[in-house]
């Protein structure tokens, strides 16, 4: 960002304002020193805990309250006790902060003598709560060190890398070789401990998330590579190995201060007397007491800024802000077209339907896009904006900026889950339908997975009556190949390759064998009980026509549904299994030359 004019930098600090800034309205400042609105009418009238605190935290309230009022966009401000935040109250106290836009929290609830562990706690708390949090640490620090309050609070939010720690046997071959390390050069041990810091740990969680070989990247690896280069000419220990032990041993050393359950991807940072803390539902910065009330907002700004959000995160924190600002003058609007609704809600209450899921997320789905679509006016010219200010900075730059790599664009992974997103989407039928991926596990051997390629309409329980099959459906299945990743991305905009995201993992198959078009389609004609309704988890008991001793007989085996494509994509499957069945053989009276 240093390259940035002043211009491109004021532009910058205006999205962020829209984004996260503009849409406070309420801040809830949690203090064991400020006077409360309670504590203060106790006073007045002789009842309850009246306030008794110095002058000077009425000043800092008084301040905080008239700058709250002056803005632009006014701020309602809530003051609570810090001092009756206990073990026992947390959960009592954390739904009432989640209500507010900004939390402005004491870290030493106990005094300044005190531990931030309250403070830790409440920041739990919100962490695993559905509602974002801005907040600011406000604090004296130790002794005036903010950074060691930082550093606690992101620790106190982590939770274990389960990527760090070795394995048994790789651990003590290690160990063995430290220690022969240890006879040549005493005190090695130690050394190279020294070199990952609490702040290095933290830092390798931020940029390198996962990824243990990341710290040789930084100053502190070189350090731990200059060591190394220095052992014994007979020691073997490796250097990715030898920096993985050493997080491993940092974080069980760190092991009490984490949080005892994940609470989302941590991140840190800190330049200058700017610093940031960022969970998937928070972001906090910490300052110092000494900062004024009135300059909040533009110290939280800054942090923001400083953590480099993405385009597309100021985007998504844009989007969250106009459903909440002018959600209901966009629902008057969807409301008001009583003919519409009036269809929408025939088709919501039919009491003769067939597949309730569906019904509900068509319902949801109508009413999404009505929504996005008053909505967009405002978002467009944001993300206008957005591109106007990002463009200049170039793609390379701006993905370093947001902690993405330029290197992940084109690999195998990323284009699998981009087709894979492409082509799929959650499963929103409660029957089997057109596109339906199902898998069949088999005794023994690898499971096989199959496609529904029937039209839709055939598919809808009772919509047609089939003599003899009272209480099944029947329907054609294409067995689906699995072929190789590099197979199917190299040809995947021949549409017949599929990329599916079963059990945490892409699967890459396609409907003929070995991925190619003009070769075999395997098909069955298939039957599905109870007319094709899932039962529970998307199960499914279909049958097939087998042979057994010269005779055809039916095989029943239950299935799973694991994908769905999107109806594009399964329109287009459907029509090639089509031609496939249409096809007029139009070579059987002609002969081929030997």
């Amino acid at each position: 960002m240093s390259s940035n004019t002043a211009a491109e930098l004021d532009v910058h600090d205006s999205l962020i304002r829209e984004a996260f800034i503009d849409p406070i309205r309420t801040v809830i400042v949690v203090d064991d020193e400020y006077p409360t609105l309670d504590s203060l009418i106790a006073k007045e009238t002789s009842g309850g805990d009246p306030w008794n605190g110095s002058k000077e935290d009425v000043e800092r309230v008084h301040r905080l309250l008239g700058f709250a009022r002056a803005r632009t966009k006014p701020w309602l401000v809530d003051v609570h006790d810090g001092k009756k935040v206990t073990t026992e109250a947390e959960c009592g106290i954390a739904p009432h902060l989640d209500h507010s836009d900004l939390l402005v929290l004491d870290y030493h609830l106990d005094g300044n003598e005190g531990n931030g562990d309250k403070a830790i706690g409440i920041l739990r708390k919100l962490a695993r709560s559905n509602h974002f949090n801005l907040v600011i640490v406000y604090t004296k620090g130790y002794q005036g060190d903010l950074n060691r309050v930082v550093r606690e609070i992101a620790l106190g939010l982590s939770y274990p890398e389960p990527a760090f720690p070795l394995d048994a046997d790789d651990r003590k071959s290690l160990v063995d070789a430290l220690e022969q390390w240890e006879d040549d050069n005493e005190g090695i041990t130690e050394k190279l401990k020294a070199q990952v810091s609490d702040d290095t740990y933290l830092r390798l969680r931020t940029k390198c998330p996962g990824n243990s070989d990341g710290i040789l990247g930084m100053e502190e690896g070189k350090n731990i590579l200059a060591l190394w280069n220095k052992r014994p000419a007979a020691n073997k220990i490796k250097p990715k190995q030898l920096t993985k032990w050493l997080l491993a041993e940092k974080q069980q050393e760190l092991a009490n201060q984490f949080s005892k359950e994940p609470l989302g991807n941590i991140q840190v940072g800190q330049s200058a007397d700017i610093n940031w803390i960022r969970t998937d539902k928070l972001f906090i910065t910490v300052l110092s007491k000494e900062c004024a009330p009135d300059e909040f907002e533009t110290r939280l700004t800054d942090a923001i800024k400083t953590s480099s959000p993405s385009p597309h995160r100021l985007l998504l924190t844009k989007m969250r802000a106009e459903i909440d600002q002018q959600g209901v003058s966009a629902e008057a609007v969807i409301l008001g077209n009583r003919h519409i609704q009036a269809e929408w809600l025939n088709d919501f209450l039919k009491p003769d339907t067939v597949d309730t899921r569906a019904v509900i997320h068509n319902t949801i789905n109508r009413h999404w896009e009505a929504l996005g679509d008053e909505l967009s006016n405002n978002l467009r010219d944001f993300a206008e904006e957005l591109r106007s200010h990002f463009a200049p900075i170039g793609i390379k730059g701006v993905m370093e900026q947001c902690g993405l790599s330029p290197a992940d664009v084109g690999t195998d992974e990323s284009l699998k889950r981009f087709n894979c997103f492409s082509s799929t989407k959650p499963i929103d039928r409660s029957h089997l339908t057109t596109g339906h991926i199902f898998q069949i596990d088999i005794d023994g051997g690898a499971p096989s997975f199959w496609i529904c390629l029937s039209p839709a309409c055939d598919m809808i329980p009772g919509q047609k009556s089939y003599p003899g099959l009272s209480d099944c459906i029947p329907f054609i299945a294409a067995k689906l190949d699995e072929v190789s990743g590099n197979k199917a991305l190299e040809k995947a905009t021949e549409n017949v390759f599929l990329f599916l995201e079963i059990d945490d993992e892409i699967k890459t198959l396609s409907i003929y064998k070995d991925g190619n078009p003009a070769g075999k389609l395997e098909w069955e004609q298939k039957f599905a009980r109870n007319k094709g309704r899932f039962q529970q988890e998307n199960q499914i008991t279909l049958g097939s026509i087998v042979e057994a001793e010269t005779e055809l007989k039916g095989e029943w085996l239950d299935a799973r549904v694991v994908a769905q494509l999107r109806s594009e994509y399964a329109l287009n499957l459907l029509q090639r299994i089509g031609a496939l069945l249409s096809r007029p053989g139009l070579g059987m009276n002609f002969k081929n030359k030997k």
